[in-house]
């Protein structure tokens, strides 16, 4: 675990957050951290909080984001909780194929001396207390000298507030929010420096509305662009040829083959602009922003992976896709088509007994829908089915647990694990970062929520990476698989303005 500095924002005069009341009360819990640091001899979390109104969390976030190089909004779309995060407490890493479990027994040693203050908000959607933000890849062999993100990285925000997204018809009306500032306390911090540096950066993340909107950033929308595809299509649609004559051959029964959009423009995307247009776009879906360094991780996914809400446990089979149709009929036609094919329905069925076998080592009642549902988005449509399970009397497994025990799903690799994602590294050729990996956070309980990375896009300033995957089996036709992942590439495109 490494720390990572508080931001540092230049910006106008700020206008203060903090009352004195709550200096006073932010300063009386950091000493309380302080003794217990020095009589465990332990690293010592401490997490204040503050109840806020909070209009847009993207206001705040597009403006805070540009002095931190570190970020996270999550705006969900399964039970509205949002989250913005500034700055960085403690960083928790893993590599490998112990990269989660590493990442979650940091966690755990982190909160268990945890010290808390201030006034916690409960009426908020689930999660309570600090949280551990962040994500991992599609593959832990992504090594950080050759992957543009890390492997694995969660950490504590130095900053956080939770809220819930407010309706398109509510948008403008403020609805409760915490704030939330966290730090990490030694033997021999001093708690009035730490203090004054959480009460700084309160100030500069948290002006009136008014001075937040008149931030916004501009960039000119007359970019030109150049683009690549990697691999090339027709290189593309002969790996979809080759895996369909392994499938044949009984080498494995699916696999999932990603492809990237290599986009160069002329000026620097503009990251907040393009996460307003899919939130606007893709209201059915969660968005998500990670910034880390130069880099900014973003999307907008109709899919998770796992939710654990209090004892309730939730994971998401999402596999079969079809175009949207032109008219109203034609959309039909290609639903019914959609939930009709056996083929499709089989690859769904993989999927969907994968999470309720893995559900069943910790969770009681375990069940599904009884059929799979159209989840009809603006550009395709898919196959869904909920699966959901209650932890056992006995069971302390938390959302890292589940996340370790899950990713990737037959929907994001292939089926059987080990033979596809086996194939995939011989033969995809191409580092998907934390493409069809997941993001998301956890708390100190085990509660959290963590999406699955599909419709995303990697950027630095003017360079995105854009990717789509479609699942490959034995009748898989390659002109089809194309066009498909054309489809998914579509709504990256657009939020970027590169159409």
């Amino acid at each position: 675990m490494t720390s990572t500095a508080a931001p540092v924002v230049t910006s106008e005069r700020p206008v203060t957050v903090l009352d004195r009341t709550d200096r006073d009360s932010l300063l009386a819990t950091c000493r309380r951290a302080l003794d217990q640091a020095r009589r465990s001899q332990r690293l010592v979390l401490v997490s204040w909080a503050k109840p806020l109104t909070l209009a847009d969390p993207v206001a705040i976030w597009s403006r805070a984001r540009r002095g931190t190089p570190r970020s996270f909004l999550w705006q969900s779309a399964w039970d509205r909780g949002s989250v913005v995060a500034i700055g960085s407490a403690r960083d928790l890493r893993g590599r490998g194929e112990n990269r989660v479990a590493s990442v979650r027994d940091g966690w755990q040693a982190l909160t268990r001396d945890l010290v808390t203050g201030g006034t916690a908000v409960t009426e908020l959607p689930a999660g309570e207390g600090p949280l551990a933000i962040g994500g991992f890849a599609f593959s832990p062999e992504n090594a950080p000298e050759k992957g543009r993100l890390p492997d694995a990285l969660m950490w504590v925000p130095a900053l956080q507030i939770r809220g819930t997204v407010p309706d398109q018809d509510a948008a403008d009306r403020p609805g409760p929010a915490e704030l939330r500032l966290n730090a990490v306390l030694l033997h021999d911090s001093d708690a009035e420096q730490v203090v004054n540096g959480l009460i700084h950066l309160a100030d500069l993340c948290l002006p009136p509305e008014a001075a937040a909107e008149a931030q916004k950033l501009a960039y000119a929308d007359e970019r030109t662009h150049t683009s690549a595809e990697l691999p090339d299509a027709d290189h593309w649609k002969g790996l979809v040829r080759r895996a369909t004559g392994r499938i044949r051959d009984g080498d494995f029964e699916k696999v999932v083959l990603a492809r990237e959009l290599r986009v160069t423009a002329s000026s620097p995307f503009d990251v907040p602009t393009a996460v307003n247009r899919l939130r606007s776009a893709y209201p059915g879906t969660t968005v998500f922003a990670v910034d880390h360094e130069e880099y900014t991780f973003l999307g907008a996914t109709p899919e998770y992976l796992v939710r654990v809400d209090r004892r309730a446990v939730h994971a998401l089979g999402l596999a079969g896709t079809a175009p949207r149709g032109l008219t109203p009929e034609q959309d039909a036609a290609l639903a019914l088509e959609l939930a009709g094919s056996a083929k499709i329905q089989h690859e769904h069925d993989v999927v969907v007994q994968m999470l309720r076998d893995a559900l069943r080592d910790s969770c009681v009642d375990v069940d599904s829908d009884a059929e799979p549902s159209v989840v009809k988005l603006a550009n395709v449509q898919h196959l869904s089915t909920k699966v959901r399970g209650d932890l056992a009397a006995d069971s302390t497994a938390g959302i890292l647990d589940f996340v370790d025990r899950l990713h990737p799903t037959p929907a994001l690799g292939g089926h059987p694990r080990k033979e596809s994602l086996s194939w995939l590294s011989d033969n995809e050729g191409l580092d998907r970062s934390w493409y069809a990996g997941v993001v998301g956070w956890a708390d100190h309980s085990g509660q959290g929520q963590f999406a699955v990375t599909i419709r995303s896009a990697l950027v630095d300033g003017p360079s995105a990476s854009l990717y789509a995957g479609c699942g490959i089996v034995a009748d898989s036709d390659p002109e089809a698989e194309y066009a498909e992942s054309c489809a998914k590439l579509r709504p990256m495109m657009s939020a970027l303005g590169i159409e």
